[in-house]
């Protein structure tokens, strides 16, 4: 058995993947059920979503505006050790298609930083700064 913390076991053709994992929450959002590969933690979040009435379709929010997540940045404690986390994995985001984002306590975007293509795709999602990805 594989490491269940792992999205993507080693080996696992991730368009396959990306195609059972897609028909699993057709099937949730259809009845209610979770079916195998889904992993536990990933069935508790659908489910907590579900209770929530949150709609896989809807982006998340800007919880906070550009000025007012300039200030909440400058003196959140993460703001101190960015440069460190830029020095640790910003370069390796920078130059793939990775990003670096950091989120305070309750879920809110702080920074997201990486490859301009990637920050496209992130911000068609609505992962930008000032949003939540709190469920």
């Amino acid at each position: 058995m594989g490491d269940p913390s792992l999205a993507l076991p080693g080996g696992a053709d991730p368009a396959e993947r990306t195609r059972v994992l897609r028909r699993a929450h057709d099937a949730f959002t259809r009845d209610g059920r979770v079916e195998p590969p889904v992993r536990a933690v990933i069935a508790k979040s659908w489910r907590r979503c579900a209770r929530a009435r949150v709609s896989p379709e809807c982006a998340p929010r800007l919880d906070r505006p550009e000025p007012e997540l300039l200030a909440y940045r400058e003196h959140h404690p993460l703001a101190r050790v960015m440069p460190l986390f830029r020095d640790l994995v910003g370069a390796f985001a920078a130059h793939g298609a990775h990003l670096l984002a950091v989120c305070d306590a309750r879920g809110g975007l702080l920074w997201v930083e990486g490859e301009p293509a990637t920050l496209r795709r992130a911000e068609g999602l609505g992962f930008v700064p000032g949003s939540r990805w709190a469920e």
